[in-house]
């Protein structure tokens, strides 16, 4: 019976380079930059792609910023790396069972999570383009549908012969002006898409807890040496 390859020995340098970015990656995590710490998480898993320790170290601040998915997959090359490291199958363990679940990110999949500011700024893009704020914060499948549905109703409104253009003539004061009522229906479609994906984000935004971690203040009032 043969013996098991033995696993890539990861290189000093480059697991030391992962390190460093990783210390960097939960300092932004502790300040709620979640994005820049996942940003930092996936460039240290990349220095250092055959260290299984430091990959389940990732694949845990992944799961701690919601990036479910990613998480696991990180976490399956670090079982594949170590299969007998105790620290690696409890991380693994921990990431099926959240994806199975979907417990985290809000539907389905495991989709990313999102912060605070990042719900904000999505529900302000959303309230300009429907489906454009679940785009920005990676809900792509979601996005597309709101606002999809969206742009296929405003499509709709204006291939309607004196629909857009007969409403646009009584705005501009031409009260007697031939007006399709059947326009009607699509701008009404244009509207439930809109609430829809005012109201989706706006859910998402209340869920989010703002980032009210006491910090120290500086010492501004001890003596200049």
């Amino acid at each position: 019976m043969e013996d098991p390859p033995a696993r890539p020995e990861p290189d000093l340098r480059a697991s030391e380079e992962a390190e460093r970015l990783v210390r960097q990656a939960r300092l932004a995590q502790t300040r709620g930059q979640s994005q820049t710490a996942a940003d930092l998480y996936r460039q240290a898993a990349a220095a250092a792609p055959d260290d299984a320790p430091l990959l389940a170290t990732v694949g845990e601040g992944l799961l701690e910023l919601r990036r479910v998915q990613e998480a696991k997959q990180l976490l399956e090359k670090a079982k594949a790396l170590a299969p007998n490291d105790a620290n690696v199958e409890r991380a693994f363990a921990k990431a099926v069972l959240a994806a199975a679940s979907g417990e985290w990110g809000g539907f389905p999949g495991g989709a990313p999570g999102i912060d605070y500011a990042s719900a904000k700024s999505a529900t302000l893009l959303t309230l300009l383009v429907p489906g454009l704020g679940q785009l920005v914060v990676g809900q792509t499948s979601k996005g597309l549908m709101l606002g999809g549905g969206w742009l296929l109703c405003l499509v709709a409104a204006v291939l309607v012969p004196n629909g857009v253009s007969g409403l646009l003539r009584m705005v501009v004061g031409q009260l007697s002006a031939d007006i399709n009522l059947a326009v009607l229906l699509p701008l009404a479609g244009m509207f439930v898409f809109w609430l829809a994906a005012v109201y989706d984000m706006n859910a998402q935004a209340k869920k989010a807890k703002p980032d009210r971690r006491e910090r120290p203040k500086p010492p501004v009032d001890l003596p200049f040496e």
